[in-house]
């Protein structure tokens, strides 16, 4: 492995005038320090990476990480505060492999009695996350072997592994000091085929599979209209995910142990076997957030209904009618979802009382409900629901 090094630039005025080096030290923390760390900047370790599982106990000993990264699936963490040699690599894979035997329901089980899960409920955070997949397809998790150094066989091991079928990937960090900060350089030593040749791909062909959808349909003007009245409503702060059939929004929100979480409230897809027919779709979240009524008075203003599903409801629209006759009403129920979700997150106590009322119970579990697996699986990735 090639040392990093460090330099701090002096400057004199507006001009760089010499660098000097940065002391770089060995082990400058416990592993539970480094754990401690991690676990508060998850995204040291992977882009829009979500933890639900910290120190989970499987039959081979407890697992020091576990994440779901922005395409859903499971990544197992194994963490070396000095340098990572054979047996870790040998140890991730065995719980890699113990994860990959589970049923959905076994790992929702595992994931829930963990003290570090991301809410009570693993199955339906899951569904919220990630509508257009189901649980029971989250695959072979990645693996992932993180140290503040690695030696040659534990990289050689690695370096071969990831020229097979296994998602297995290598990263070290190196530690500096400087006065009384800490600073940790990031290094990936050995990167996964899938990240090396899939990164991006997915929310790239999702997004091309949606431009021809709306083409087909002869629906793509009116549509974006759509889509930028529901952005106008919900404000900077939501996130906007691609699926095949449709766009997914996000707001940022607390989970259960603290840390920031995204969570789904608003969606709108164009079904193909609904010919040019646009369904919004609403998380029981998000119609609390509006107030039911005043979601009720919009849907009837765009000439629709609500109607209420397991978990979400549902209003559906002519998408080949012009989108003047939505957006503002569309406009109006983003903003006041939007407003509605702030006010929860500046007030704890209505936050505490909403969140119990939107616990869902046997017969209120999303789409599929009863199930672990999230939206049904159609052709075209939407939210399709019997009219």
């Amino acid at each position: 492995m090639e040392e990093i090094k460090l330099w701090k630039i002096v400057s004199e005025g507006e001009k760089p005038k010499a660098a000097t080096p940065v002391d770089k030290i060995a082990q400058p923390m416990t592993e539970k320090d480094f754990e401690d760390v991690l676990t508060a900047t998850p995204g040291l370790l992977m882009p829009d990476l979500s933890l639900v599982g910290r120190q989970v106990e499987t039959p081979s000993g407890w697992l020091d990480l576990l994440g779901v990264d922005e395409d859903g699936r499971l990544v197992v963490f194994e963490l070396k505060r000095g340098h990572l040699r054979r047996d870790a690599v040998a140890q991730a894979i065995d719980y890699g492999s113990y994860l990959a035997g589970l049923e959905a329901e076994e790992l929702c089980g595992l994931i829930n009695k963990n003290p570090a899960r991301v809410d009570d409920d693993f199955a339906q955070w899951y569904q919220d996350n990630f509508p257009d997949r189901r649980l029971g397809d989250i695959g072979v998790p990645r693996i992932v072997l993180v140290g503040l150094g690695v030696d040659e066989g534990a990289k050689r091991m690695v370096t071969f592994l990831a020229r097979t079928d296994l998602d297995i990937s290598l990263i070290t960090f190196q530690s500096f000091k400087q006065g009384g900060d800490l600073l940790l350089a990031r290094q990936v030593e050995v990167q996964s085929r899938s990240e090396d040749s899939q990164s991006g791909d997915k929310k790239r062909n999702n997004q091309l599979n949606l431009n021809g959808l709306l083409v087909r349909l002869g629906i793509e003007q009116s549509y974006a209209a759509l889509i930028e009245a529901i952005k106008q409503g919900l404000g900077d702060s939501a996130y906007q995910s691609p699926n095949p059939s449709g766009y997914s929004f996000f707001l940022p929100e607390v989970s259960a142990t603290g840390g920031p979480v995204t969570r789904s409230y608003i969606a709108l897809y164009a079904p193909e076997a609904k010919d040019g027919r646009i369904q919004i779709v609403l998380q029981d979240r998000a119609i609390k957030a509006a107030d039911e009524e005043k979601v009720k008075r919009e849907a009837n203003a765009m000439g629709s209904a609500l109607v209420r599903r397991s978990g979400y409801g549902e209003i559906w629209i002519d998408g080949r009618k012009p989108s003047s006759n939505y957006v503002e009403s569309l406009r109006v129920l983003s903003q006041a979802i939007a407003n509605g979700q702030r006010a929860k997150m500046e007030n704890p106590a209505k936050a505490e009382s909403l969140e119990f009322s939107s616990i869902p119970d046997e017969t209120e579990r999303g789409p599929e409900a009863g199930t672990l697996a999230g939206p049904p699986d159609s052709s075209d990735g939407g939210v399709i629901s019997a009219e």
